[in-house]
């Protein structure tokens, strides 16, 4: 029989959980903040405190494995996934804090688009972490990750479209139009990271069942 990582004789299902969690926490607070443009800092704040808190389930997970004996292939599997996450909530991390920085006189339509797509991304994350445990198959979700990547893409460059045509030649508006820009760039990098972490799952998952 395949090892199964997340059987309870290893400690990770939990710490796996906890990132997941933490991530799907700081994608609904990014998500709250561009469709709403109240309480900026404090919103910021708690998802700079989140990411803070996922590098310590990720040291936390490090930590375990020195602690664990198992095969090189599964070790490298785990530090893949822990470090796929790690990289999903600092790319979160990295657009929240740039919001918070430029102080934005109103909502780009496609921004608040693309974050609600994140948000339906890393709901699945959960549930195939589970489906690790019970040993099926993940293809339904993975399959819906990426059709709302593909969304999140459509939204990318429909924003980005109408961020240029709607612009003056004032320099006031072309700030703005950098500024976002930036925030365009930097959603586009937490759905791909978003989605590299489900294709790690989506492998972990093809060698359990």
């Amino acid at each position: 029989m395949k090892t199964n990582l997340f059987d309870d004789s290893f400690p990770f299902t939990g710490l796996f959980h906890k990132q997941a969690g933490t991530l799907e926490e700081a994608v609904k607070l990014l998500e709250s903040v561009l469709h709403d443009f109240t309480s900026v800092s404090d919103k910021c704040g708690h998802i700079s405190a989140l990411v803070s808190a996922g590098d310590t389930t990720c040291r936390q997970i490090e930590r375990e494995l020195s602690l664990t004996f198992i095969e090189p292939l599964n070790r490298e599997d785990i530090r893949e996934l822990t470090r796929a996450f790690q990289r999903t909530i600092h790319a979160v991390g990295a657009v929240s804090s740039r919001i918070g920085l430029y102080g934005f006189r109103e909502i780009q339509k496609g921004a608040a688009a693309q974050a609600a797509c994140l948000t339906e991304m890393s709901a699945e994350i959960q549930p195939l972490l589970e489906i690790i445990v019970r040993r099926r198959s993940g293809t339904a979700n993975c399959e819906r990750v990426r059709k709302v990547k593909s969304e999140a893409d459509m939204f990318l460059l429909v924003g980005l479209g109408e961020l240029y045509e709607s612009a003056d030649a004032s320099v006031v508006n072309l700030i703005e139009i950098l500024k976002w820009s930036k925030i365009y760039d930097r959603l586009e990098e937490a759905a791909s990271c978003m989605e590299h972490t489900v294709n790690v799952i989506e492998g972990i998952i093809l060698k359990t069942v």
